[in-house]
């Protein structure tokens, strides 16, 4: 299956695209499995992933939340502020 993966500032920076399309085997998958998967699909975006969280339908989501083809994926970079 195909999963779309949208992407906001530094990571759209890193490879001068708003969104990856990762493929994955089987019709669920997780978290943890599409960071992998896009970190092997795009190099250049492995440094940043290490302190990103993605959200799953406008949830923050843990590396063990199920995500579907159908689900809308963001990848969300460190955030501060006061």
């Amino acid at each position: 299956m195909e999963y779309r993966v949208l992407l906001f500032g530094p990571f759209t920076q890193a490879i001068r695209r708003n969104e990856v399309t990762v493929k994955i085997d089987g019709d669920l998958s997780t978290v943890a499995v599409l960071r992998q998967r896009l970190g092997e699909a795009e190099p250049a975006l492995v440094p940043l992933l290490r302190g990103s969280r993605f959200a799953v339908n406008h949830e923050i989501a843990g590396e063990d939340r199920p995500v579907g083809p159908e689900d809308e994926v963001a990848l969300i970079g460190l955030v501060s502020g006061g």
